[in-house]
């Protein structure tokens, strides 16, 4: 009976991945395209509604859906919402890499004779496969790791699963065979992705950089192109937007705001915590990555990747069974801070990594023949040009810890709410308006 259950979730969890992954993938991919080759002029707008969508939580999507239908429930509901919230990785990712497209490439293939669909197929594809392929994984372990659609919709994934198993029983056992079931998943596509993206070569880019192909240029179709991306923006943006307004301002007068204060003081103050432990290791981290040409910059890479692949319902358990032993640190903020920051640290490290690349080697070079040492090079020179993105970094990482739900659900001190708790508390017991603010 256990097998036959440990069978269903994961078949569960395998299925929704893989269609989320196929729908991500077809719908930002051809979003991408079409943005792409026509010649729209609110490409940016289009881009800006279309990635909004990522700084929602995927519970509040799903409480949103069931607050307007409440049948909305099961595998397929699941999907619907975890594709909503996922696109946005491959439109972005994709779009970006054909940016960098060689544009006379194209111009060359259509002077041979080639129509739109070989040009796609030989020229174009084979240079954003690595795009792809990043963001496709991204999706998957997107949904891997999520907790809260598929608890509010029913869907048992390992996810719910671990989590079910731990609130009910306390059965680590069970719980932790699952996870590290889980793991291996994810550690398996990471170092797959990582195998796809060696093998792919990279092509120049030409001046002819940002002004795009130009292959859509009818009234039409532009028309029809402007209102897919919208109506995409509708599902995603709108409808949570409206429920949300319409449900805040019915019970405004019933809300708690000292909780809501409490809740947000928490969240902001956890949160920061999490951002600063994560850009601490970061930036060491990002240093051995680009200055060591040795194995161990590989093996540090990799190990960051695999981090970022960890759901956090494995890494609160994991943490659970770490501090369940000494008190001073069990269920304690400092501990939820240090989740946070391995949950996150992959996002420091990018950005960390990019914004140090950037620094002008130049400088460097100059800094050393005065005598100076990498370690004071380092701090005098690097850090300083390369603070921005080491801002982006802390934000990105403060604002994704906000909306963390399953681990702050197993770490978090008794009575102690995030924004994250409350919405996730409200919601599961239906009392959407109470939820809403």
């Amino acid at each position: 009976m256990v097998r036959e259950k440990t069978l269903e979730i994961v078949l569960n969890t395998l299925s929704l991945a893989l269609v989320v992954a196929l729908a991500s993938l077809l719908i930002g991919t051809l979003f991408a395209t079409l943005l792409f080759a026509s010649e729209l002029k609110s490409k940016g707008f289009l881009l800006a509604i279309s990635a909004l969508p990522l700084a929602i939580p995927s519970y509040v999507f799903t409480y949103c859906w069931i607050a307007i239908w409440p049948s909305f429930r099961g595998f397929w509901a699941a999907a619907l919402v975890l594709t909503l919230s996922t696109m946005p990785y491959t439109l972005l990712a994709t779009f970006a890499a054909l940016r960098r497209i060689d544009l006379v490439q194209i111009d060359v293939a259509r002077s041979l004779g080639s129509n739109r669909f070989e040009v796609f197929t030989r020229i174009v594809y084979p240079q954003i496969r690595n795009s792809i392929a990043a963001s496709t994984l991204l999706v998957i372990l997107y949904v891997f790791s999520d907790f809260g659609a598929v608890s509010l919709l029913d869907v048992d994934t390992f996810t719910r699963s671990i989590q079910n198993l731990y609130r009910a029983s306390f059965d680590r056992q069970s719980a932790a065979l699952l996870g590290l079931i889980l793991i291996a998943f994810a550690a398996l596509l990471v170092f797959g992705e990582a195998r796809v993206q060696g093998k792919t070569s990279i092509t120049r880019s030409s001046a002819r950089l940002k002004d795009g192909p130009n292959l859509i240029s009818k009234p039409l179709a532009k028309t029809w192109i402007f209102l897919l991306i919208v109506g995409y923006a509708a599902l995603a943006l709108a409808v949570p937007a409206y429920l949300l307004i319409s449900r805040l301002i019915t019970n405004f007068s019933g809300i708690d705001f000292a909780s809501l204060l409490s809740a947000t003081f928490n969240t902001v103050l956890v949160a920061t915590l999490g951002a600063l432990i994560a850009m601490a290791f970061a930036l060491p981290l990002a240093w051995t990555i680009i200055n060591s040409r040795s194995r161990w910059g590989l093996i540090t890479e990799r190990t960051v990747l695999i981090s970022h692949a960890l759901p956090g319902v494995v890494l609160g358990l994991s943490l659970v069974a770490f501090s369940s032993g000494l008190p001073w640190l069990y269920q304690s903020i400092a501990l939820l801070g240090f989740a946070y920051a391995l949950l996150f640290l992959a996002k420091g490290v990018g950005a960390t990594r990019t914004s140090i690349e950037r620094v002008p080697q130049g400088l460097k070079e100059v800094s050393t023949t005065l005598g100076i040492s990498p370690l004071r090079t380092l701090g005098r020179v690097t850090i300083p040009l390369a603070a921005p993105g080491l801002g982006v970094g802390f934000l990105l990482i403060l604002l994704t810890a906000m909306k963390e739900l399953p681990a702050t659900l197993m770490l978090r001190p008794t009575g102690f709410d995030t924004l994250a708790i409350e919405i996730w508390s409200q919601a599961s017991i239906n009392r959407f308006n109470e939820a809403a603010p």
